[in-house]
């Protein structure tokens, strides 16, 4: 028996499961998005998620996308970059952006907002952050004087993201972005990283699944630059609906963020229960049970935590 779930702890997984995702770079003019959804645009914004009410950053497709296993139908919106709901998958630019208004200028500068287009089953949404700065920037002059924009974009049909580049202004790429920059996307089990990272000439890039030791981009993309991911679909476990919670479940095994014995509780989708008792982080509990859809248990929190896992 196999499991159909990605183990991010585990480079020869990911490997394998990489096959399932492939890259591609174009060109296109890039189309500023006017009104849509404001995500931030009175607030100047740092790292978004650790600022403000975190229920105004979180949002949602409205249809089923699965990157790597992972579900984004909610979503949560940071400096460059969205992740799922708990964070284990993320994608986009992580140049560490900032608010143009960091570093003592007025007001905000750098508004972030959504917007959707089409219909169903053909809808699109759409993040903008416009004319953000770059920690590096300001870490280095005081004051956020380099600029850029991007979007990202998340097709219903195709199970495809896209990163589109609009206009950049930086003097200085090396000291702004200390010599390089890390875009692409990556998953977490909270103690290791795996994925795929772009490397080289921005114009040209090539890609990585090392994302622990990636020596990134060596220049900012040009205006009009496209980078695409596509995901293989119905690959790896499944998450519903859920926040931040405190267990994963990858290979037959389960993860507790928490150290020391947990207790757990595996149901079939009936309610009926199939294995129950105490594990500790990375232990098999899976082993002799039949292909199926399961709902998994964490039991020893205040609040009770479900995963709903697919075992193939």
């Amino acid at each position: 028996m196999k499991y159909l779930l990605l183990t991010v702890s585990i480079f020869s997984a990911l490997f394998a499961k990489a096959q399932n995702v492939s890259f591609a770079h174009s060109n296109d003019a890039y189309r500023f998005r006017v009104a849509g959804d404001a995500i931030e645009n009175d607030s100047i914004w740092d790292d978004p998620s650790s600022e403000w009410d975190i229920s105004l950053l979180t949002k949602r497709l409205n249809f089923p996308f699965y990157a790597e296993g992972f579900n984004l139908d909610t979503f949560l919106v940071e400096d460059g970059y969205i992740t799922n709901a708990d964070g284990s998958f993320a994608i986009g630019n992580f140049s560490d952006l900032v608010d143009k208004g960091s570093g003592g200028m007025t007001g905000a500068k750098s508004p972030i907002s959504l917007h959707r287009i089409g219909t169903a089953p053909n809808r699109v949404v759409i993040v903008q952050w416009a004319n953000h700065g770059f920690y590096g920037d300001l870490d280095l002059r005081g004051q956020c004087t380099d600029s850029g924009h991007m979007q990202l974009w998340i097709y219903e049909t195709g199970n495809k993201i896209e990163m589109k580049f609009g206009n950049s202004y930086i003097r200085n790429f090396s000291s702004t972005m200390a010599d390089y920059t890390l875009m692409g996307y990556y998953t977490t089990d909270g103690l290791s990283y795996t994925g795929m990272s772009l490397e080289g000439n921005p114009a040209n890039p090539t890609s990585s699944t090392d994302v622990t030791n990636s020596t990134g981009l060596v220049g900012y993309p040009s205006a009009g630059k496209v980078y695409s991911w596509v995901f293989g679909r119905g690959v790896g476990t499944r998450k519903l609906g859920l926040h931040n919670p405190g267990f994963w479940f990858a290979n037959g095994c389960i993860y507790f963020k928490e150290q020391g014995y947990n207790d757990y509780a595996m149901m079939d989708m009936s309610g009926k229960l199939i294995k129950q008792g105490k594990a500790n982080s990375g232990m098999e509990i899976a082993n002799g049970i039949a292909p199926g859809v399961y709902m998994l248990r964490s039991g020893n929190t205040p609040n009770q935590q479900l995963l709903k896992v697919v075992v193939e």
